[in-house]
């Protein structure tokens, strides 16, 4: 396991796509759900981004960049997850003296970190709901189903060993 570890948010998609589909063990599902956040995050912004070229009243504008403005904070909070998972996931393998439980705890902490995330980028998602042009429903549907999709692999990653 000597191979050096990337910076997965800098790869294409299809670098990312490779590095996930190698013999390597990372980057592996927190990786994932972190950058599936990610793509969530990014196609509710798109939906808002687009409201904002519309003929709109001024509150409404201002709560769409604030909302903007959140998101973007999250998005980078999730950046540096795809890459934390797999470094802490790596050192869990390495620590063999422990109880499995015991060795993936911080790999724990990481997905439970992604979870929290996810539940700051719902409600954004929620509170975009009575702001977003309905043209876009189906992006914003999309968005959710993403964000979901990324909390419950995170989910199934902070409580795995909890089982063992």
């Amino acid at each position: 396991m000597g191979k050096e570890l990337k910076d997965y948010t800098s790869l294409s998609l299809r670098g990312f796509i490779d590095e996930i589909s190698s013999d390597y063990p990372v980057p592996g599902g927190g990786s994932v759900s972190a950058y599936v956040a990610t793509l969530g995050l990014a196609l509710l912004k798109k939906t808002l981004v687009f409201t904002l070229k519309k003929d709109i009243d001024e509150q409404v504008r201002s709560d769409i960049k604030a909302l903007l403005e959140e998101a973007d904070r999250l998005l980078e909070e999730f950046f540096t997850l795809v890459n934390e998972d797999s470094k802490v996931f790596l050192e869990c393998l390495k620590d063999k003296g422990k109880s499995a439980k015991e060795r993936f705890a911080p790999a724990r902490e990481v997905a439970q970190k992604i979870c929290d995330l996810c539940h700051k980028a719902y409600k954004i998602h929620a509170k975009g709901s009575y702001l977003y042009n309905k043209s876009m429903r189906a992006d914003y549907e999309a968005s959710q189903r993403l964000i979901d999709a990324a909390f419950r692999i995170s989910w199934e990653n902070a409580h795995y060993a909890e089982e063992s």
